[in-house]
């Protein structure tokens, strides 16, 4: 049973980890170079697995359970609060944002050359299919999520075994100085798991000191299937990379594989639009008071708005929405952290483990955080 509650906190993380953001990384590592590519993705993946155990030990200390909102709220106060609430807000908002664009580019893949249409359309379609979805509220979706990570494991497995082939290596030597810190953004908004950590202490509660276990097992494996993932589609797809992967990938190697990774696709992206988009419902009702019908408005039309204004470029959202929240909520869990530090007596429980972190290493990731912020904002 231990083992059993192990693995599917393993599973809850790597499936909350993985996300849209998968078919972002290959292009912006194309545009840098994949070997300064996957050498940021592996640095940022090991500060975003010291944010992630850091983040678990929070949660372990405090007796109610919260969000980073509310662990914003009660550690750093007021601003914190707020601090939080605009990085969450942020953050579901943007992923929303690219969910409406990437299901538009995925379902005009498949079906565009039989149906005819544009992507936008096709957006417009999912939009409508997925708002309908969060005002009935399908919860179903939660109980799918983990079948759904293997099916995601398989199709990536086929991906690998038929790409492997026509992987070049000169397609993996390339290097762009002008662009190598290009995949910041992308790459937090694809490592990025922080709303699953608490899930964990639920799952694991009869043996709290496997959360350790479970946060490095489940930060490691997907950046590790990520490094993979980037590998083939790169080295196949070279200077044609699309911004979605799939569609560059399709021309290198051929349709059936990418096909199946579109259909995979389109259903891994609704279900997790879905799922946002009923937790931002929801956050509006619950903690906010506000009624059904007015949040679920507030929750789907506010990107829908900003989709049909323009934003519709599947890279510069993720990258951007990664690189400013991301950034913000590391940060954030940094000064929690190191706040609690200062005064122990602050947090309700002794915690199944803590980590000790040397304070110049956590100003060196807030320092990074920052740089990657100001990036973003000038970029």
């Amino acid at each position: 049973m231990k083992n059993k509650d192990l693995f599917y906190a393993v599973a809850t993380l790597i499936g909350t980890t993985i996300g849209a953001g998968i078919f972002g990384l290959p292009y912006v590592i194309a545009q840098s170079g994949f070997l300064p590519g996957i050498i940021l993705l592996i640095f940022l993946g090991g500060i975003m697995l010291l944010v992630n155990l850091i983040y678990g030990e929070i949660t372990l200390r405090t007796a109610k359970k919260h969000r980073l909102v509310g662990y914003a709220g009660k550690y750093l106060g007021k601003n914190g609060k707020r601090a939080a609430f605009f990085s969450s807000l942020f953050v579901l908002y943007g992923s929303m944002l690219a969910y409406i664009i990437i299901s538009g580019q995925f379902l005009s893949s498949l079906f565009g050359g039989y149906l005819g249409g544009n992507e936008f359309i096709y957006s417009l379609i999912s939009f409508a299919f997925v708002s309908a979805g969060i005002y009935f509220g399908l919860k179903v979706i939660e109980k799918i999520e983990l079948l759904m990570t293997v099916f995601l494991l398989a199709v990536m497995g086929m991906i690998f075994f038929k790409g492997l082939p026509f992987v070049e290596s000169a397609n993996l030597l390339s290097f762009n100085s002008s662009q190598s810190f290009l995949p910041f953004g992308v790459i937090l908004f694809s490592i990025g798991a922080m709303s699953a950590i608490p899930e964990l202490e639920h799952i694991l509660k009869k043996d709290q000191k496997r959360v350790k276990k479970a946060i490095i097992l489940g930060t490691l494996i997907p950046n590790t299937l990520y490094i993979i993932f980037i590998l083939v589609i790169v080295g196949a797809s070279g200077v044609a990379t699309s911004k979605e992967a799939l569609s560059g990938f399709s021309l290198a190697i051929g349709d059936g594989v990418a096909t199946i990774g579109f259909t995979f696709g389109i259903l891994a992206i609704i279900t997790s639009f879905l799922m946002i988009g009923t937790n931002l419902k929801e956050m509006f009702m619950y903690d906010y008071g506000i009624n059904k019908n007015l949040a679920w408005l507030m929750a789907c039309f506010v990107p829908l708005a900003i989709f049909i204004l323009g934003m519709r470029d599947f890279i510069e959202v993720i990258n951007f929405v990664g690189g400013i929240a991301g950034g913000l909520a590391g940060i954030l869990v940094i000064l929690i952290y190191l706040k609690i530090r200062s005064n122990p007596r602050l947090g309700d429980l002794k915690p199944a483990y803590q980590i000790k972190v040397p304070k110049i290493i956590l100003s060196l990731m807030i320092l990074v955080f920052m740089l990657g912020i100001v990036y973003q904002l000038l970029y």
